[in-house]
């Protein structure tokens, strides 16, 4: 990796020739750029760069619009120039990289090596789990994705996971439909959808005879750093959850509709499990909170409310069965308190939103479309916003910068995004694209988040396999969590300190997991934007 920063920043995957070219410049004077080695062209001159509050940096955003296609050199000052490579579908090879990271995840199968080339490794985790609240009971569990760094998975986060994925298909099938040299390649199905199945499948077993689901599927601690085949702890069944149960019925429903037409009979089967998981939790309706079982230390993904989720199943079940009794469920938890542009692992409101804005449109009704797509406008502006007040563009607030700060700001880009395919207005869409820009350079760290991608890239996530296969490259195609002021670990507060700022709290190290683990909920939305962005480029 180049340890040096630059006085400009830049994407370090390239720039699409049908999208405007923006730098960062940190510093006073001419800033120029030559294409292929010729004399300097397109001078502007940098003056008073303003403060970004998060960063501490005193920063420029220069965008010299649209470029032809070709090799470019931008300079200023003294300092070192800064390679810059336009061209036709610059992210083809790293939005493909991010969905076949979830391939490397995957848990229960052997990764060979005319599919994971150097990252190879055994069969993983492939003894039956036991019920932790009934250890005479065991089932066998097997496939999914490893959830992040650890071996755990939850079914919750691989929900939404999936559900990220199944969105991008819907909405920007051009740019995600490559294949990706995974054992289902050529099968007739497109990968995004092969690679999804995957989990799909591992998340129908989860399901107990009742129609609840298994909150999760972990120890009862983290494994060491040890590759995934030589973890032979016992695994649990962890108890079933209100927020698990709702995930996934709401996330079958969604995988029912777009799979029926490649796969019935699976189809169907993802339709009656939904259909198994929403009857429990009629009967069940009183919210019991997931708490980790006395002894268990592994991720909690605990949640305040299952009212996003049933919502988010709900519009999924209508937009599956066209049953007006869902329509209903949907209307009746609806409310300002859910946070419609949010669609992570613990609220989930934003998925449901997608479904009434662009499956159902105005079938969901003046409440679910009408209402639903003024405030849905209204709160990308207040995300517009966000991006305009950031030094580098950034759609994050200093006080947003928490454990995995990448999911607010892809999540913010996926809004702006949607904003655009909603109302046919493409004002938004430079906006979103610094959000792409941040995670592959463009930032206050010089740091693009996605392994095996840009000059100076995460070299050391909080990933066991990358820490422990004797590889010095990472495992390619994740992107890390990045910035965390919340200091979780005392470690990374100390290396750190108070005074460095929100958007510099990061570090490349294997240990720290609050700023540098890696994790499927994160990838998927960055999938989504990088689809849109292929799309068009």
């Amino acid at each position: 990796m180049n340890d040096r920063l630059s006085n400009i920043r830049i994407n370090q995957t390239g720039y699409s020739d049908a999208l405007p070219v923006h730098l960062a410049v940190l510093s006073e004077g001419l800033l120029t750029l030559s294409k292929d080695g010729g004399l300097p062209c397109f001078p502007v001159e940098i003056v008073a760069p303003e403060a970004d509050e998060s960063s501490g940096d005193k920063v420029t955003i220069v965008n010299f619009g649209v470029l032809p296609e070709g090799e470019y050199s931008a300079q200023c000052g003294e300092e070192y120039a800064r390679h810059i490579t336009v061209k036709k579908n610059p992210w083809k090879d790293v939005t493909n990289a991010l969905i076949k990271g979830l391939y490397y995840q995957r848990c229960g199968c052997e990764l060979k090596p005319e599919h994971a080339g150097r990252f190879v490794h055994p069969a993983c985790h492939t003894a039956p789990a036991s019920e932790w609240e009934n250890k005479s009971v065991k089932k066998l569990v097997t496939g999914g994705w490893h959830d992040a760094g650890d071996y755990g998975k939850y079914v919750g986060p691989g929900a939404v996971t999936v559900a990220h994925l199944l969105y991008t298909y819907i909405l920007c099938p051009k740019g995600c439909s490559d294949e990706l040299n995974i054992p289902e390649s050529g099968n007739g199905v497109p990968d995004i959808l092969n690679e999804a199945r995957f989990e799909l499948e591992w998340i129908l077993k989860m399901q107990r005879e009742d129609g609840a689901f298994y909150h999760k599927l972990t120890k009862d601690h983290f494994a060491p750093f040890i590759m995934p085949q030589e973890d032979h702890d016992p695994e649990y069944l962890m108890p079933v959850s209100h927020c698990a149960t709702a995930a996934a019925c709401a996330c079958l429903a969604l995988a029912y509709r777009v799979y029926r037409k490649f796969d019935t009979e699976f189809a169907d089967i993802m339709l009656n499990a939904a259909l198994r998981a929403s009857k429990w939790l009629d009967e069940n309706p009183d919210f019991i909170p997931f708490v980790n079982p006395e002894g268990v230390r592994t991720g909690m993904y605990g949640d305040r409310s299952d009212k996003d989720e049933k919502f988010w199943a709900a519009c999924e079940l209508f937009a599956a069965t066209d049953s007006k009794e869902y329509l209903k469920k949907a209307e009746d938890l609806y409310s300002g308190e859910l946070r419609i542009t949010s669609y992570g692992w613990a609220e989930v409101s934003g998925l449901g939103a997608m479904c009434c804005l662009f499956v159902l449109r105005e079938k969901a009704g003046d409440i679910l479309y009408k209402g639903l797509k003024e405030r849905f406008i209204d709160e990308c502006n207040n995300i517009r916003t966000l991006s305009e007040n950031s030094g580098y563009g950034t759609a994050l607030s200093p006080k947003g910068y928490g454990w995995g700060s990448i999911l607010p700001i892809m999540s913010n880009a996926m809004s702006m995004i949607m904003y655009e395919m909603l109302t046919g207005d493409t004002s938004m869409r430079e906006n979103a694209l610094m959000q792409w820009n941040y995670a592959l350079g463009l930032n206050a760290l010089d740091m693009c988040f996605v392994t095996g991608f840009g000059e100076r890239s995460v070299m050391n996530p909080h990933h066991r396999p990358s820490g422990s296969d004797g590889i010095d490259d990472p495992v390619p195609g994740l992107i890390s969590g990045g910035p965390n002021k919340g200091f979780q670990y005392p470690q990374t507060k100390e290396k750190l300190g108070d005074s460095v700022p929100p958007a510099k709290s990061y570090l490349d190290e294997l240990p720290s997991a609050d700023t540098n683990e890696v994790a499927i909920y994160w990838n998927s939305p960055a999938i989504f934007v990088g689809a849109f962005f292929n799309s068009i480029s």
